[in-house]
């Protein structure tokens, strides 16, 4: 009963990421080079950058008169983004690699993800006035620690947070910092999946959350070597 349960689960939240399925997060890839080609326009090499493999990019939906070519969104290690274009053979869709199945959803606002090397665990809270770190700006916006919050629109209340993200690759722990999920209110642990790329034992955390009129797509890229800043995408 309990595998049948998981199943339906995983079902639910394929056929939730699908209907975005040419739109989403995908990664350099590039086998020979190590490295793919960033043009500002398709097939520009001469005004290109090289980005190494595992960079993540998000990709807009393909367009057929500049096929070969996809319109991505380009990450910087300080995360704002550039837009342009890669050669569609050298990418990886981050929802082609192994899925992690979910193991419990409780409730109470929490859900786990297992398989034979990875687990995640994340729960959630309701928001309280007892949330000090949650502030109410003259502008109507919420900020968390200085940082503006993702999930709610001015002037309404954010209901639930992130309590917890717990993170373990074949058997290590990785620490998982409050920094990196805090700002990130009104989360939708019902519309998340777990993705492992065993060849590099690294898990990709991806969920939508937010309200109706400020929903966010965000991506946590985990390693052995830590959790690196996320990936957010307002929609």
């Amino acid at each position: 009963m309990k595998k049948i349960y998981i199943i339906l689960l995983t079902t639910i939240f394929l056929s939730v990421f699908t209907q975005n399925t040419f739109a989403q997060f995908i990664v350099a890839q590039d086998t020979i080079r190590g490295r793919v080609d960033f043009c500002l326009r398709p097939g520009d090499f001469n005004n290109s950058i090289a980005v190494p493999n595992d960079s993540v990019f998000y990709m807009l939906p393909p367009d057929k008169e500049i096929d070969p070519w996809r319109y991505v969104s380009l990450y910087t290690p300080s995360r704002s983004i550039k837009r342009g274009y890669i050669h569609g053979a050298h990418l990886m869709r981050v929802d082609d690699y192994d899925i992690v199945e979910v193991e419990r959803l409780s409730s109470h606002g929490s859900i786990s993800f297992k398989n034979e090397d990875v687990r995640v665990q994340i729960t959630t809270a309701n928001i309280s006035d007892k949330d000090s770190f949650i502030k109410h700006l003259d502008n109507g916006e919420y900020s968390v620690n200085g940082r503006i919050a993702k999930g709610v629109t001015r002037w309404t209340s954010p209901k639930v947070r992130y309590q917890s993200i717990s993170v373990s690759i074949k058997g290590k722990h990785i620490y998982f910092p409050k920094k990196v999920y805090e700002y990130f209110l009104n989360p939708d642990i019902e519309n998340m999946v777990v993705y492992y790329n065993p060849n590099k034992e690294t898990v990709y955390i991806n969920t939508n959350n937010g309200e109706p009129y400020a929903q966010y797509n965000v991506l946590w890229v985990v390693s052995p070597k830590g959790v690196v800043n996320p990936y957010v995408l307002d929609k």
